[in-house]
């Protein structure tokens, strides 16, 4: 009894923990990218062979920390054979788009409470009605009326104090008088003075609130030297985005409905992020990566030393780092203002006066803006250390103690790098020396000697921070290591992603539900109970999954499907043994206890093999495939625990305990005997053994055959290089709608073939934008996603080619062009000057010099008023082609990319517009786009000017028009990453027949048992794959067969997955017949043919009903769990029927040994393990 209850408790347990981890489902369960849409990246590291092999590790850990040092996204980085990164990241849903919108939308409403302060600026440059009327414009709404009256009154006093005055000494007043006047002007201006200061201080810019909100919310704890009771040693201080967002409501204090507003924007932004797992577009990822992990040294300035300090603080105030005009100096952020003070005291001097902090302990020249702290530096030759002024690396990093003690980072320069640093620092000794990573300050120290090939990063890091130092600084400089864009790009969008998990949950419910009816229907109340043990494990896989943040991956949902396969197979083995020990006389509790006993090993034996499938796929796999030999291997070890704790638990209670008799073990062969003798033949097998040589040889034959026949062209491009595009036709407006969802627009595979075809055909002939790379399209593969039942028409495609990852851009431009009235997409646009890189080499921008901006592109006919850009810059936009673009949608394309993260620092904060020149809104002919920069004038600067207004928002007007967009999948392979792919394909399945035939060696402790064991798995894994072959062959032979749902399946990395699945279930079903045999066999040294024929005989029931299970679920995941497992399952059923076969034709014969006598006497084995928990005695 105490074990009842001992193994109740740990049921309950742990079904409690994962129904914890699982609901709600929505929120706990991850998608991966296959699923929810996403992009996965393949970088390659450039490593010396003189590098350390944790080179590569160490660079993974300086990228995590520099895409995602808060942990909140779900942006993976795996390491890929020796010297490849794979970055996986999923696409934002619906929910996440729209939480985002709304967080927009409220930071657009702090934007409407403040003002413009430039426009502010300029109207209070004005006199009399022309300020009176500037001001009056920019009261547009009540919060700003009720800024700016206030000081419109003050201003028209002022200007009728100043005219009296005037008046009273042109008419002679008396001196007293005229004294009393200019008072009252002066003290109006002063108060005028003080209402534009209040103003100005009040402004905050959308920008600055979005800053503040992503400055770290970490509360750091410093020694509190001012408390009087000592027992208090530390302090908690706000964080850096609380003191911000403080210092932003202080200043929204004066304005109405300001505080309310800021409270808004912060709720939508947690909002925001507590849902969202990644970045907004795979661009900003792929930006962040190629700015990761550069170290470079800075002369700091000194204080007092340049004239125009305070210039350059107001500028940084206003403008911020980037709005700043200095040749020579640059200002850049401090990494982290909590490691530059460690006393309370040290902290409210900070804040007080953070000029003067820096200055007077760090002779640094410092300010501060929205919460973060800037520090000036030296940017000129000979005050620096850049890749400017050379190559050089480091050669290494280690922990070590600074002249106080505390914590710091010593490192060593390669022999140019320390040339280079001793020259520095020998030319300016005793002075601050800033060391940047990543464009921000981790230390200033002050020079005292000259520093060459070694030196040290000290300051008050917190432990966490110290070792991010040191594995930045032991990658190297990254920027030279990383290759600049990535060998391989993977894209899949969420449209297509949620189709595929509609399909695939729909398919696993279905084959659930199949595979419980049939076991209640056989098995009766055992069947019930395989059920409950079934439905166990499912809520099992699910809440370790969600326990350890695995996402669920389209081939992780397969391995839940085969998980029931192998959960009820060992319950099958289960319940054979219980009919077979009830047949033999005895009772229901001998029945049980025997039961049991006898298949836990089997059960072990066919498991571990089964994890040592998902072990090799979980070490060796892409992302995706790791997903499913996560989940297998965790179904596997749920299985073991369901059948032979939970099922075992039920049991021992109904019959140990309940006292029920042999009914409740009644099942369908046991009231209909006759099943039970068609299911317990007595077949001589081994006469059959000729017949089994010849019709394996013929398969493996065919096999052979079939992949001498294909050859590479059944590798896909995982495999052999090349680009794969998906796209999936738009809305059919015509077409009426079906289940509240519009039908989507359909093709047949022979007319996009014909678009293809077509692109390839015009390769060469038409310009750049058809390069003769796109010739390689006349021998692409166009495959129908999901098709009709004709098996030829379908509403997604996807066009299969050997053009590289390098030319992927035309043939992403060609498939838009030549889709475009059937795809949603944004095509590029050509305009003249479209080619042009350079500002002053073609390219159509020009400088906003004239009020009418007609004047200033060459078009006097043109005469907009543009006098609020004066300083700014205007792209002309002249659009060729027959196709013209609508302005919103010029806009939109500008807006976006506006926002995007190579341009939001800027751009987001200059005032821009699109004036249609010719045309009409809807077929734009020509366009200009006017902009102005507040912190940028050409009148100030014009080198300043062309390189950071002009060249920027030339480089975004391009990103935005010229490059297209196909909403869809592309998924492209460089040859160099399919030899990778292929050799890992090769390592996982030669890996997994050395470990299974280890494993067999050391269980059966024979060599014969584990050739049985291994034969199997390679006639099988041959026929299978030949199998996949030929069905690419009967597909062009015979089109219509694709209405049964053979296409042209090709061997990637899912398919791999699935021929590992097949070596797991084949040597699962070899294993159960070699478990029988050996016990059958007794203490004889070898089998005879009797006991090989009774054995296959007894268990030929189990294997019948074990694989007619699983077959009926794949079954069921082929027809209706859409493309994206439709590959794996036919393979997998392939292996199935092929694995049931080789497992009594192949396997058993091999352990047949011809010397042993006819005849001789069966013993069971001399010890059986019981389950552990449950001895065998607590039934009996």
């Amino acid at each position: 009894m105490r074990n009842i209850i001992r193994l109740s408790l740990l049921v309950f347990v742990v079904l409690a923990v994962s129904l914890a981890n699982i609901i709600p489902p929505s929120e706990n369960l991850r998608l991966g990218k296959d699923l929810a849409g996403g992009v996965s990246l393949i970088y390659t590291v450039d490593i010396k062979p003189e590098d350390p092999p944790q080179v590569v590790d160490r660079t993974i850990e300086v990228l995590k920390e520099r895409v995602n040092p808060q942990g909140l996204y779900e942006i993976s980085f795996v390491k890929q054979g020796r010297d490849r990164i794979e970055v996986s990241m999923p696409l934002p849903s619906e929910r996440v788009k729209a939480l985002r919108a709304a967080f927009e939308s409220s930071l657009d409403r702090i934007g409407a409470l403040s003002i413009d302060i430039d426009a502010f600026q300029r109207a209070m440059r004005l006199r009399g009605d022309e300020r009176d009327g500037a001001l009056t414009a920019l009261m547009n709404t009540p919060a700003r009326t009720a800024l700016i009256q206030p000081v419109l009154d003050l201003a028209r006093k002022a200007d009728a104090a100043r005219e009296e005055y005037r008046g009273a000494a042109a008419s002679g007043t008396e001196q007293a008088g005229l004294d009393a006047l200019l008072g009252q002007a002066a003290d109006f201006e002063t108060q005028l003075d003080e209402a534009r200061d209040r103003v100005i201080a009040s402004i905050v810019r959308k920008e600055e609130v979005r800053t503040a909100l992503t400055l770290p919310s970490r509360a750091q704890k410093v020694i509190d030297d001012s408390a009087t009771d000592k027992s208090k040693k530390t302090i908690e201080l706000p964080s850096p985005r609380q003191r911000a967002l403080d210092e932003i409501r202080t200043r929204l204090a004066s304005v109405p409905d300001g505080a309310a507003t800021l409270d808004e924007v912060i709720a939508r932004y947690a909002d925001f992020e507590a849902k969202r797992t990644g970045l907004d577009d795979p661009n900003d990822l792929i930006r962040l990566l190629q700015g990761a992990g550069v170290l470079t040294f800075r002369i700091a300035v000194a204080p007092g030393e340049l004239a125009d300090e305070a210039r350059l603080r107001q500028e940084l105030r206003e403008r911020g780092p980037t709005g700043v005009q200095s040749p020579t100096t640059v200002w850049l952020p401090i990494n982290s203002v909590d490691t530059w003070y460690d006393r309370a005291s040290d902290f409210r001097a900070l804040v007080e006066n953070p000029q003067a902090y820096f200055a007077q302990r760090y002779r640094l020249v410092a300010e501060e803006r929205g919460g973060q702290f800037f520090v000036l530096l030296k940017d000129e030759p000979g005050m620096r250390l850049t890749s400017a002024e050379g190559d050089w690396a480091l050669t290494g990093a280690f922990a070590t103690v600074d002249q106080l003690g505390r914590p710091a980072v010593a490192f060593r320069m390669d022999p140019r790098g320390g040339a280079l640093l001793g020259a520095l620092t020998e030319a300016n000794l005793d002075r601050n020396m800033a060391i940047v990573l990543d464009d921000e300050v981790y230390s200033a120290p002050n020079l005292l000697s000259r520093i060459s090939t070694s030196g040290q990063i000290s300051g008050n890091f917190p432990q966490e921070e110290l070792q991010y130092l040191i594995r930045t600084l032991s990658a190297g400089s990254l920027s030279a290591r990383l290759s600049e864009k990535p060998i391989s790009q993977s894209i899949l969008a969420p449209d297509l992603g949620l189709d595929n998990l509609k399909r695939g949950l729909g398919a696993s419910y279905i084959a659930l539900a199949a595979v419980a009816a049939f076991m209640v229907v056989y098995y009766f109340m055992s069947g019930l109970i395989s059920v409950v043990a079934l439905l166990f494990n499912a809520v099992f896989v699910l809440g370790v999954m969600s326990l350890n943040q695995a996402a669920f991956t389209l081939p992780g949902i397969a391995g839940v499907v085969l998980t029931f396969g192998t959960a009820v197979d060992a319950n099958v083995l289960i319940y054979e043994r219980i009919r077979e020990e009830l047949l033999a006389g005895n009772d229901a509790r001998t029945a049980v206890r025997v039961a049991f006993k006898r298949a836990a090993s089997t059960i072990i034996d066919a498991n571990v093999t089964n994890l040592i499938v998902c072990f090799v796929l979980a070490f060796y796999g892409t992302q995706e495939i790791k997903g499913f030999g996560i989940t297998l291997g965790i179904g596997v070890v749920g299985t073991i625990f369901s059948s032979l704790v939970v099922t075992r638990l039920i049991f021992t209670v109904f019959v140990d305990h309940l006292r029920v008799g042999g009914g409740f073990l009644s099942q369908l062969p046991l009231v209909m005997p006759w099943i039970d003798r068609v299911l317990t033949p007595r077949i001589d097998w081994m006469r059959l053994f000729p017949l089994f040589v010849v019709v394996s040889l013929a398969l493996m034959g065919l096999g052979v055959g079939m992949i001498v026949i294909q050859g590479s062209h059944m590798l896909d491009n995982e495999f052999r290089g090349g680009t794969a595009v998906t796209f999936q036709f738009k809305a059919d407006p015509n077409a009426p709608a079906t289940e509240g969802a519009a039908q989507r627009t359909t093709l047949t595979r022979k007319e996009v073939e014909e678009r293809v075809r077509a692109i390839a055909e015009r390769a060469g002939a038409t310009g750049p934008e058809t390069p003769e790379v796109l010739r390689q399209l006349r021998d692409a593969e166009i495959v129908p996603i999901n098709p009709r039942a004709d098996g030829v028409t379908s509403d997604q495609f996807t066009v299969r080619t050997t053009i590289g990852a390098a030319d992927e851009a035309p043939l992403r431009a060609a498939m838009v062009d030549a889709f475009k009235d059937v795809v949603e997409s944004r095509p590029a646009l050509r305009f003249t000057g479209s080619g042009a890189g350079e500002v002053g080499q073609g390219a159509p921008v020009y400088a906003i010099v004239e009020p009418e901006l007609g004047r200033n592109i060459g078009r006097p006919e043109v005469v907009n008023n543009v006098a609020s850009y004066l300083g700014g810059a205007v792209v002309v936009l002249d659009f060729e082609g027959a196709d013209l673009p609508r302005k919103e949608n010029l806009e939109l394309r500008l807006e976006y990319m506006r926002a995007d993260a190579l341009f939001a620092g800027t751009a987001l904060r200059r005032a821009h517009e699109l004036i249609v020149l010719e045309g009409t809104d809807a077929a734009v002919k020509s366009a200009a786009l006017v902009v102005s920069d507040p912190g940028i004038s050409l009148f100030e600067s014009e080198d300043r000017w062309r390189a950071s207004l002009a060249q920027n928002e030339w480089d975004l007007v391009r990103a935005a028009l010229t490059t297209p967009t196909l909403l869809a999948s592309v998924n492209s392979f460089s040859p160099a990453v399919a030899a990778t792919f292929r050799a890992t394909a090769i390592v996982s399945v030669l890996l997994s027949f050395l470990l299974i035939l280890i494993y067999v060696w050391i269980r059966f402790g024979s060599v014969r048992y584990s050739l049985a064991a291994l034969a199997p798995l390679f006639h099988d894994v041959l026929i299978a794959i030949g199998l996949i072959a030929m069905a690419e062959i009967l597909y062009e032979r015979f089109p219509g067969i694709a209405a049964v749902g053979i296409r042209p399946f090709k061997i990637d990395m899912g398919m791999i997955a699935a021929i590992m699945a097949i070596i797991g279930y084949s040597i699962n079903d070899t294993l159960i017949i070699l478990d029988r045999i050996r016990e059958n066999r007794g203490k004889l040294v070898h089998a005879s043919k009797e006991v090989v024929n009774n054995s296959i005989n007894q268990t030929l029931s189990r294997t019948l009903i074990t694989s007619g299970t699983t077959v009926v679920s794949l079954l069921i995941l082929f027809f209706y769990g859409g493309e994206g497992v439709g590959s794996f399952s036919y393979a997998m059923l392939c292996g199935m029927l092929v694995g049931t076969y080789s497992s009594i034709a192949v396997a058993a014969p091999i352990v047949y040994n011809r010397r042993v006598p006819p005849a001789g006497p069966f013993h069971t084995p001399d010890a059986e393990p019981d389950v552990p928990g449950l001895p065998a005695g607590s039934v009996a």
